[in-house]
């Protein structure tokens, strides 16, 4: 196990061996060493003692037996997220790197408005041309695309009848 010294903040603890003991999957000596370092050690109590919280709740939890491989969805919505601040500094910093971005583009001649409408016109230019084609090729497998659509309505109206018949001739000899 590799413990320095105890009093220092960022002791450089196994934070592995922590896990493990919080879990019950250390015995004998390996336990007692760090059972005798969470002693001495506020960081990795606080960790043994958040484990342990965490263990127990979801122990506490019942999970429907389930087919899936998944995380279930108590389990999902249990996981600690980002806080509705951080989620609003995020967005703020996301949209005032965008403006800088425009703002740059625009000073060095770039004309970014000009530039979102090229590529605008181009994916406009590719559904036009995507729809062209397939109109050409329902345009000329159209007379067999019906062909084989009556023949399968054909199929379909003489299975129905045998079926038909057959269900007639049984209940008659019934």
């Amino acid at each position: 196990m590799s413990f320095e010294d105890p009093g220092s903040e960022a002791c450089g603890c196994d934070h592995e061996m922590v896990f493990d003991f919080a879990d019950g999957g250390l015995e004998g000596e390996a336990a007692g060493e760090v059972r005798s370092h969470l002693r001495h050690c506020p960081g990795c109590h606080e960790l043994y003692e958040h484990e342990v919280r965490l263990n127990a709740y979801l122990g506490s939890l019942d999970f429907p037996a389930t087919r899936s491989c998944s995380v279930h969805r108590t389990v999902a919505m249990a996981l600690p997220t980002r806080s509705a601040l951080s989620r609003l500094l995020w967005a703020a910093l996301a949209g005032t790197l965008l403006v800088l971005a425009v703002v740059y583009l625009e000073l060095n001649g770039t004309e970014p408005v000009m530039m979102v409408m090229s590529l605008l016109a181009a994916c406009w230019g590719f559904v036009s041309g995507s729809a062209d084609v397939v109109r050409a090729v329902l345009a000329a497998a159209g007379p067999t695309l019906l062909l084989v659509l009556g023949f399968g309505a054909l199929a379909d109206l003489v299975v129905a009848t045998v079926a038909y018949y057959v269900r007639v001739s049984r209940a008659r000899e019934a």
